[in-house]
Formats: structure tokens, sequence, C-alpha cells
């Protein structure tokens, strides 16, 4: 395998299970200490790495540049399920990933115009009217063909993927310590109960009290 993926988390059995399946064409390495992730790296030859954290940083032990490395590294933080569809599907057409030659004769690279689409949703998630069918109008193209074609590239539904998206973004705004009421109207909800009921189902509590658990100290008040 041409590309490690290095989760700088340890990951339960399950939890690895499935990441492994998802990226079957890499070699997937989820380890805390740096110093395991150094002697692994150094003993095996890869094309590329990428070091992910969940965090908004990497652990403060990890010291990448004493890597020094010829190989291209990538590092991504604060990223969650959805993110690694799209980062998987851009190693796949920038042909990273390691597939026998039957597998890339039968799969079709993603098209530009849906990466094109990505960005569109990323500079206007935060508004009220973003939905299926303005994003395919974006790119000229039908709402049922877009949600076809978006669900078969991405292994994922435009809608559950927009509602994560902005969930996600409402977290790193909760922790920072911003009003619910002001946090639903910037992620792109006009209404606050229907913005509790998605976060609440996707996160597993109330707004109101992620905010309590997790606000840093010195940040907004309520």
């Amino acid at each position: 395998m041409d590309v490690l993926l290095v989760i700088s988390h340890e990951l339960k059995e399950d939890e690895h299970r499935r990441v492994q399946q998802m990226f079957a064409n890499m070699n997937i390495l989820a380890e805390h200490n740096f110093a395991a992730v150094s002697r692994h790296i150094r003993t095996n030859p890869y094309k590329f790495i990428v070091l992910l954290s969940f965090e908004d940083t990497l652990p403060p032990s990890w010291k990448v540049e004493d890597l020094k490395l010829e190989t291209p590294v990538m590092i991504l933080l604060k990223v969650n399920k959805l993110d690694l569809f799209v980062f998987y599907s851009f190693l796949d057409s920038v042909g990273l990933l390691s597939k026998s030659s039957a597998e890339a004769a039968d799969k079709q690279p993603p098209p530009p115009l849906l990466y094109k689409s990505i960005e569109y949703i990323e500079e206007n998630l935060c508004e009220n009217e973003l939905c299926l069918e303005t994003v395919a109008a974006s790119i000229f193209v039908s709402r049922c063909h877009y949600s076809r074609m978006f669900k078969e590239h991405f292994g994922i539904g435009f809608k559950e993927y927009i509602m994560n998206k902005r969930v996600q973004k409402a977290k790193v705004m909760l922790q920072e310590g911003v009003p619910v009421t002001d946090v639903c109207y910037a992620v792109g909800y006009g209404d606050l109960t229907h913005f509790g009921r998605v976060f609440k189902r996707l996160v597993g509590e109330r707004p109101s009290d992620y905010r309590r658990k997790n606000a840093r100290h010195g940040s907004h008040t309520a």
C-alpha cells in the first residue's frame, strides 16, 4: 500500500475495523505514541503520508518536523467521518490509492463538477437557502442526477452531509462560548427547535448542554 493514514488517537477494535474497511487501499495506523509512529514511517516506504486528528491540533508531543521526510506529508485537523469520505475520493481521483487493474477499469473517477459543488457547499454552508436544488443548479445538473452522483462517489446522502458539516461548525462555535441562538442562525438554521433536534440526534445532547460542558474558559458568557 502506497498511502499511510496515521490517526493520532487509539481506536477500539470495532472502530479500527470500520476505518480499515472504509480505506481498504490504505495502510491505517492508529497510534498516540509519536515514537512508534516515527519508527513505522522510517521503516516502511510510502508515496504519501496523512497525519489525522479529530481535535484542533496534533498531540503536543508530536514533532512532525523531526521526521525530516522526503515523502509528502498532509496534516488534517478537526476531521469528522464525512470529511474522510471526501478526502478518500480526492486521493482516489489523483491516483494515490493502489487498485487492481480490474478495479481501476470498473471505477470511474468523480466528475470535476462534483468537487466544484463541494466548494460551493463550503462557501454557502451557513446560508439557510442552501439545499440540494441550489447546489445542483450551481453546476448545471438536475436535482436527481446530482443526488445520485453525490451518494455514488461519497458514500453518503447530501442531506446527511450538510447536517453533519453544520453540526461540526456549531460544535466549534459552542466550544467558543457563542450563545446557542446565535450559533443556530450562524450555521444555516432558521428555526431553533429544528436545530436543537438535529444537534441532539447527531451529538447525543442538547446544544445548551454541550456548550455548558465544553465552552472554553474566557469565552462568551450566556
